[in-house]
């Protein structure tokens, strides 16, 4: 029982100690660590930033609270004599609320901390009061120190600015932007002194020199009979790449606010029309989407960065003058004061070790504040120096699907399955392909860049009929495709995702056992099969992202089929686990064979021994595996009616067109989450989709559909009539019913006649 009095007494005598020590290191690994959620990092080192997150605020609460309960209850006597704990553990309450205030990078781990911006403003009340009570019911009756009293003053008004900070930080990244890109384009929104404290400024100069290249050649060739003022008052309704960033995200329609802007432009017109002002001088209308630079695949990775800065950290604060002038004027002056106050103090009735610990508590968050700027710039170019992949610069990948069921075919596969089922799902058989993500990304925005995607509805991929529009089949390639291929793309969108990653994979086994695919076959198989790859991860992780409503027990159906087919094969083989001795080009033949010929037994007996009923005993039993059954007919197709390089062609398009359909129906909002996890591809694809002026989601539900233009009405043709009889126009006719008509009798509409 000694050793155990010992333990409790000596906790209760270090418990604050250690935990605002605690409390410091997790601020200083926050701060290191924070500033990599802006780079692909492993999944389980983004756990300890959220563990360190969360437990940031919850350890420094709970050291407040600690604080609370040992000096809550002092009596004015012991105020004077400091009987219960130190006098300088009262200095640690106003450091405990700098530490809530938490990292300029760490603001929000996802983006539903945004919405929490409430529940942070009272928790500022609340423990700011605590730290207030605490104070005044520790510090001695008799004054105390004036040095140390000021620093302790000093300390509280840094620690309330910094605690404000986070709840205004997650309120201003929890508003709707469309405000205030709405007040910038109509140009008519005046800012007070202020509110102007507390506006963003546009401190960018890459955003400057963005908007100047933009309005450049407007500048210098104004269209004849149109003055200078007149373009320039038209220029500012135009929109920068990083504002409309801010506009999608928001789930916004940039064609109805490009449908607004022009309306409004027109209004303005027909105002100086009316108060009697030249007209000769034409307004020039501003287009918001404008066209996508050349220079924009480098600027997307700037952009998706600027996205995740405002959502996630205090980017939309930091450029504020109200903050700058407390954080480069105010905050390093407070800090510095505080500690000379305190140096300056007289420490000869304090605790040697509290001493210690008051040095270094105000020293290193002092660093935290002043230093934090310098060590995240360090840190960003160390991790450009080493090469980090950014924001969706990766193309994550899940095995394609028969490799995947052959891994959990063999022994091994047990463990992989259990680890299924208990929920680890996130990096399972996924992948990352080295150089990939610049090969596609290069195709993609080549197409793009050349292609006249402004108002395009990439729906049209899966159209066949006759005179329809299709963005990525021309009709070369379309009159070439059969009915499996035609019926997958009518499909279902998820069900066309599978029945096309298996056929691509069997076509690409059998493909690549050829020895005379060229170079540029080559890259297009390769992505191709990274394309084909990625949406099947996309369909078996984030279904969500693929396409509203994407049902993700497809491909655990696909994946249970696909096994007992290589089981079934197995089987037939003289030796065990020889699946991975087959050739590629074999293997795929054997699953074609087994899927084709395997029906459902059940189900053709039943049909077979009925009795009493009338049956079609020639209509063919279903499938016993539909989806892969499906999916090798699908392959079938492509082996057997196109040639090497139609082939090629028809399926790199088909995934490139799914790839696109799947960005553009994708929610900003959900690219704007997965950016707090690392970002995915398809956010690169769908905001250069949404840059280069195509229909997204937000656009097909805000605007109307084109009408279709009608079809010309055929001449009247000439009617047996002379040539002076006259044509009465407009006047209807209607179709005599003759006797041999057997319609429904509507004589009773006629009037009754008497009968003869």
């Amino acid at each position: 029982m000694t050793n155990v009095s010992a333990a409790v007494q000596w906790w209760d005598e270090w418990q604050l100690r250690i935990l605002v020590l605690c409390s410091l290191g997790i601020q200083w690994f926050l701060l290191l660590a924070a500033p990599m959620r802006k780079y692909t990092i492993p999944h389980w080192f983004r756990t300890f930033i959220w563990l360190a997150y969360i437990s940031s605020d919850a350890l420094a609460i709970y050291a407040l609270a600690t604080l609370f309960n040992r000096h809550a209850n002092t009596t004015t006597a012991a105020k004077r004599h400091c009987v219960n704990g130190s006098a300088l553990e009262v200095l640690w309450a106003p450091v405990l609320l700098i530490h809530l205030g938490g990292q300029q990078e760490m603001s929000a781990y996802t983006i539903e901390d945004n919405e929490l911006w409430r529940r942070h403003t009272v928790i500022l009340v609340s423990q700011v009061t605590v730290a207030i009570y605490a104070f005044y019911k520790s510090w001695p009756a008799n004054g105390g120190d004036r040095k140390l009293l000021v620093s302790a003053v000093l300390l509280f008004v840094i620690g309330v600015f910094s605690f404000t900070e986070k709840p205004w930080a997650l309120r201003r990244a929890s508003i709707n932007r469309l405000a205030a890109v709405s007040s910038m384009v109509q140009g008519r929104k005046e800012v007070s002194k202020w509110r102007y404290c507390f506006t963003e400024l546009e401190k960018d100069k890459r955003d400057i020199l963005d908007r100047c290249c933009q309005l450049k050649k407007e500048k210098e060739t104004p269209p004849p009979g149109v003055g200078t003022d007149v373009v320039k008052r038209s220029q500012q309704h135009i929109l920068t790449d990083r504002d409309k960033v801010l506009l999608i995200l928001s789930d916004m329609s940039l064609l109805a606010a490009d449908s607004d802007l022009k309306q409004e432009q027109r209004r303005h017109r027909q105002r100086q029309s009316l108060m009697g002002e030249d007209d000769s001088k034409e307004e020039v209308e501003g287009d918001l989407l404008g066209t996508l630079s050349p220079r924009a695949e480098k600027g997307s990775k700037r952009w998706l960065r600027r996205a995740f800065a405002l959502i996630y950290t205090r980017a939309n604060v930091v450029l504020t003058p109200a903050y700058l002038a407390y954080h480069i004027l105010l905050a390093p002056f407070l800090h510095i004061t505080a500690i000379v106050l305190f140096a300056a103090s007289s420490k000869r009735h304090h605790n040697t070790i509290d001493v210690k610990i008051t040095y270094v508590l105000l020293c290193l968050t002092a660093a935290l504040d002043i230093l934090a700027e310098p060590i995240r710039q360090l840190l960003f170019k160390l991790m450009s120096m080493a090469d980090v992949a950014a924001l969706c610069e990766t193309v994550p990948q899940y095995n394609n699907l028969i490799r995947s069921a052959l891994q959990r075919t063999q022994p091994a596969g047990v463990l992989l399955k259990c680890a299924a089922h208990v929920g680890y799902t996130q990096g399972f058989f996924v992948c990352q392909r080295k150089n990939l993500y610049h090969m596609l990304a290069g195709l993609i925005f080549s197409d793009l860049v050349e292609a006249n995607a402004k108002g395009l509805d990439f729906t049209s991929y899966r159209s066949f009929a006759p005179g329809r529009r299709n963005w990525v089949l021309n009709e070369n390639l379309r009159k070439v495709c059969g009915p499996e291929v035609q019926g997958s793309l009518r499909g279902s969108f998820d069900r066309g995702v599978i029945l096309w990653h298996i056929a691509t994979d069997l076509c690409m086994r059998r493909m690549m056992a050829e020895n005379t695919i060229d170079e540029i076959d080559r890259k297009f198989l390769e992505c191709t099969e990274a394309i084909s790859d990625y949406m099947a991860h996309l369909l078996n992780l984030r279904p969500d992202m693929l396409m509203t409503g994407s049902r993700q027990h497809l491909f655990t159906q696909a994946m249970e089929e696909v096994e007992l087919i290589l089981k079934d094969i197995e089987s037939q083989q003289q030796q065990p686990h020889s699946l991975k001795k087959l050739g590629r080009d074999i293997l795929a033949k054997k699953i074609i064979d087994k899927a084709k010929a395997e029906v459902n037994a059940a189900i053709d007996i039943e049909r077979v021994s009925e009795q009493g009923r009338e049956i079609r005993v020639d209509e063919p039993p279903p499938p016993k595996y539909p989806l892969v059954h499906d999916a090798c007919r699908l392959a079938e197709e492509l082996m057997d009616k196109m040639g090497r390089r139609t082939r090629c062609q028809v399926m790199y398009r088909v995934w490139v067109g799914m790839l696109f359909y799947s960005a553009s129906m994708c929610r900003g909002y959900l690219h704007a989450k997965s950016l707090g996890e690392g970002g995915e591809f398809l956010s690169f694809v769908w905001l250069i989709l949404s840059l280069k002026g195509a229909k997204t989601l937000a656009d097909k539900l805000q605007m109307p559909e084109p009408e279709p233009e009608p079809e010309p009405k055929p001449e009247p043709k000439s009617g047996p009539y002379s040539p002076g009889q006259e044509i009465v126009q407009g006047e209807p006719t209607a179709t005599v019913a003759t006797t041999a008509d057997e319609g429904e009798d509507l004589s009773f509409l006629l009037p009754h006649s008497p009968r003869s």
